[in-house]
């Protein structure tokens, strides 16, 4: 992996555990002030705060957390043409759909809103029907980033603020690897990783406690999955309700969640010891209890799980694959320059070229992040994103 993703901790050398500069921020003070007056809270919480805190957590405090100038690079900074071909995915399913008049976007964490405008402008001139008559929403935490409503266009803190039943397509890209996780470990039983506070040291540290909610027993019992001793691993509870949210919402359509992960039995598979990684100015570290609010946390998605708990929505699994997979099945080589000879021109051309490259990389961005497809109200759709290799069966 290179610098412009957060996927996976593999290709940066020296970076993955290296200790980070010592910061505060706000949300650890608040956290800090929960533990001693109630005593150790579940990392799940933690996280929480971090991230999400609304004085000062990594999502809610900072306009800038993508780019060069931030934390980490996403696929819509790579290359817009990662939008443009999500736009060619969305006219299908708007097909799919009947090409009805009422239909709606939902861009879930949006951040900037980068990625719906540029499936907008692409939608407008490439299907002016559509593009003309879609309404986009776009979720997001941060009320820094949220903007009145202008033309097609409204901002919304969180699905619920949403009227449904909609008719139309919920996406999101990197969203629910930073959702809270609970942490577990195997140690004569199921434990779950707590978070404690050091008075002597000033410092974070791990406590071992029963489970703090029978809901993370029962979700490795509907997968069917026995850690060995010693394993640790991660729960994402908030996923599966962030998927039922998304299928309630819907009358018929679609749910496209693209991120990293993997299905359950490899992502729990026993020479896995968890996937928590934290992402500072373009660093990878595994240390979560540092630059509290400062640094993204995320976690490995359990795909297996968003199809089993959006089935209690009614969605339905349309098809899963990889970024690269997904992108080729769209046409992404249409997008590819042709070289004819050396000038400045040709040379932002080849950049571009090299921007859709490392879209599609193989062992990179192309293979790490996957794409899970689902739909409702439908009967299961042909879709080209799912047209070069779907891999549904390993879920």
């Amino acid at each position: 992996m290179s610098d412009e993703s957060r996927a996976g901790g593999a290709g940066l050398p020296g970076q993955k555990g290296e200790p980070r500069p010592r910061q505060k921020a706000a949300p650890e003070k608040e956290i800090v002030r929960r533990i001693k007056e109630d005593g150790p809270i579940t990392f799940a919480e933690f996280m929480g705060l971090a991230l999400y805190w609304h004085e000062g957590g990594y999502y809610t405090s900072c306009p800038e957390r993508w780019g060069k100038g931030g934390d980490y690079i996403t696929s819509i900074d790579v290359s817009p043409a990662f939008a443009r071909l999500l736009g060619r995915q969305t006219i299908e399913m708007w097909d799919a759909l009947g090409r009805s008049p009422a239909f709606e976007l939902i861009e879930a964490g949006a951040g900037r809103g980068w990625l719906s405008k540029g499936i907008l402008e692409y939608l407008k001139e490439a299907c002016p029907e559509l593009g003309n008559s879609i309404k986009i929403r776009l979720i997001e935490k941060n009320p820094l980033l949220r903007k009145t409503p202008k033309g097609q266009v409204t901002w919304h803190e969180d699905l619920k603020e949403l009227k449904g039943p909609i008719k139309g397509v919920v996406v999101s890209n990197e969203l629910v690897d930073s959702l809270p996780v609970h942490i577990v470990e195997q140690r004569g039983g199921l434990k779950e990783v707590f978070v404690s506070f050091d008075n002597d040291d000033g410092s974070f540290v791990e406590v071992l406690k029963p489970p703090s909610t029978p809901a993370i027993e029962d979700y490795f019992k509907e997968l069917d999955i026995t850690l060995i001793e010693g394993q640790r691993a991660e729960v994402n509870l908030v996923a599966k309700e962030w998927i039922k949210e998304a299928g309630v919402l819907l009358s018929s359509g679609f749910v496209i969640t693209i991120d990293y992960g993997l299905p359950a039995k490899e992502l729990y598979s026993p020479e896995r010891k968890g996937s928590l990684l934290c992402h500072f100015r373009h660093t990878l570290n595994d240390n979560p209890f540092v630059n509290v609010g400062l640094q993204d946390i995320t976690a490995h998605v359990d795909f297996t799980a968003l199809v089993s708990s959006g089935k209690e929505a009614g969605l339905e699994l349309t098809g899963f694959t990889t970024q690269k997979n997904f992108l080729l099945g769209l046409g992404i080589e249409e997008d590819l320059h042709e070289i004819e000879s050396v000038s400045l021109e040709s040379l932002e051309k080849i950049n571009e070229n090299r921007a859709l490259g490392r879209l599609v990389a193989p062992g990179g961005m192309g293979d790490t992040f996957k794409v899970l497809i689902q739909h409702k109200g439908i009967k299961k759709p042909e879709l080209k994103g799912l047209s070069f290799k779907d891999m549904s069966r390993y879920l």
